[in-house]
């Protein structure tokens, strides 16, 4: 994407776009608008990038350098307000979301922006959980990320399906659930996703963290936001569980070898475990890796790449007093994850492992989020091959079964249920698509979830190039 003769150079950092795929009566339709926000429409005025994205920094307005110095260290600046990563609903409206504290309503009708939400300004956090978890009477579950007397914490906050009576919006001091402060006090992880059990909302401290006095040298010094990104080499993935009923963390310390993971997958309690799903990846290679002049190597770089794998984590929540250190205190059938007490008194966990690549951007059947479950889907993160793949992972018996056709690339899944069915993939799987040879080209093609085998399709010509899409959103009528 470009605005004048500049293009981004991260493939996270185009202006957002959101797609439509519509079905009625009268057949189906696809349409899309940009998000209305500060970074597109000053980007728009000036013809060329203005504001700074994850990967691209943008150029001053300011003509002194006091005044570019600035612009820089404003808030409101030195985080975009761009918010490609999904559509939400928060207080039964629709919002586009990112990582920084900013919302924009839309109207899911004619995809309009309505306005926009400064969390920053609302709530006093610096970033925020973009893909938060909606419950069954309407509240959303979200993680904000502030900072506190001892310094950053996660504050898990609990947003209302409709506005207190006396309080202005669903964000106006939201339900406090529980607080965890960060394990580095100038390094807050990265934390794209979180869990949700019956009890517990679950938060994994992952190795790739954010260096605070890094993130501020490089604005000044008119570097992007990735430069202050830091793996924390030889380090574990802390996880936490939190209480959702009293706030209280457990006690117990918990520790797993290091992953880098974008997406949990989904969470639940089993026999006194709590089980987490998670796609990983050995380390954040892939986030300096797609750099626009590096994917348009293709294959290459898929070559080159770590695919990731699926990985199931499960802590036991009986831990004896004295244990053997030998002990795998993992006692779920069949599972092959293990927990072992160490000498301080916490425990180490080895994850199973079930795929031999990642499943991004996963779905499940919407009944089982936070509960016992057997089947999710998501893309392939094999890209040695020109075709996206999309699959079903079976946790029962191992296997996996693929959907995938030449020159058509899978962006986001949907699994939508058949209305009464009592299996768990009894529905359909909605993809939508790009093609390769033909960028003005868009499908949305419907699959058997049973099979994964193709039921249907609609294809649209465009009058612009399609990009491709991060996260979907379903809304029945």
């Amino acid at each position: 994407m470009t605005y004048g003769e500049h293009e981004f150079n991260h493939v996270f950092d185009g202006s957002a776009l959101l797609q439509k795929f519509t079905f009625g009566e009268n057949g189906a339709t696809f349409s899309s608008r940009f998000l209305k926000s500060y970074a597109y429409t000053t980007n728009l005025e000036n013809e060329q990038i203005v504001v700074s994205e994850f990967g691209t920094t943008g150029k001053s307005l300011s003509r002194s350098k006091l005044g570019k110095l600035g612009d820089k260290l404003a808030f409101d600046k030195m985080f975009s307000d761009n918010a490609p990563v999904g559509v939400v609903v928060f207080g039964g409206e629709h919002y586009c979301t990112t990582e920084a504290p900013f919302l924009h309503k839309i109207d899911p009708e004619t995809l309009e922006t309505i306005s926009k939400v400064d969390l920053h300004k609302e709530l006093g956090i610096n970033s925020q959980c973009p893909n938060p978890k909606m419950l069954s009477d309407g509240t959303s579950i979200n993680v904000l990320h502030a900072v506190g007397a001892t310094g950053p914490k996660y504050d898990i906050v609990a947003i209302p399906k409709k506005p207190v009576v006396g309080k202005a919006s669903v964000f106006s001091k939201p339900k406090k659930i529980g607080s965890v402060d960060a394990r580095w006090k100038l390094n807050p992880c990265h934390m794209h996703t979180f869990g949700l059990t019956e009890n517990y909302v679950v938060l994994l401290e992952q190795p790739l963290t954010i260096d605070v006095k890094a993130t501020v040298t490089n604005t000044i010094f008119d570097k992007p936001f990735i430069g202050g990104m830091e793996w924390m080499e030889n380090k574990l993935v802390k996880i936490h569980l939190v209480n959702r009923e009293t706030g209280k963390e457990l006690k117990q310390k918990i520790k797993c070898e290091a992953f880098f993971f974008m997406h949990i997958i989904n969470c639940f309690e089993q026999d006194n475990h709590v089980v987490i799903d998670v796609d990983t990846y050995k380390k954040p290679e892939l986030l300096y890796a797609f750099y626009v002049k590096n994917l348009r190597r293709g294959s290459v770089l898929g070559s080159e790449l770590d695919r990731g794998c699926v990985k199931r984590v499960v802590v036991p929540l009986d831990v004896p007093e004295k244990v053997a250190p030998e002990t795998n205190l993992v006692r779920l059938a069949g599972s092959k994850a293990t927990a072992r007490k160490q000498k301080d008194g916490s425990l180490l966990l080895t994850p199973d492992t079930f795929t031999n690549c990642v499943y991004e951007v996963p779905t499940l059947h919407p009944q089982h989020a936070s509960r016992k479950y057997r089947y999710f889907y998501g893309n392939s993160g094999d890209m040695t091959v020109n075709a996206g793949k999309v699959g079903k992972v079976d946790f029962d018996s191992r296997e996996v079964k693929e959907w995938h056709e030449e020159e058509v690339y899978a962006n986001v899944t949907c699994f939508v249920p058949r209305p009464g069915a009592t299996a768990e993939d009894d529905g359909v799987l909605l993809v939508t698509a790009v093609h390769s040879t033909d960028r003005r080209k868009t499908s949305l093609v419907v699959l058997d979830a049973a099979d994964m085998k193709e039921m249907g399709r609609v294809e649209f010509m465009t009058p612009s190039d399609v990009p491709k899409s991060l996260h979907g959103l379903f809304i029945p009528e």
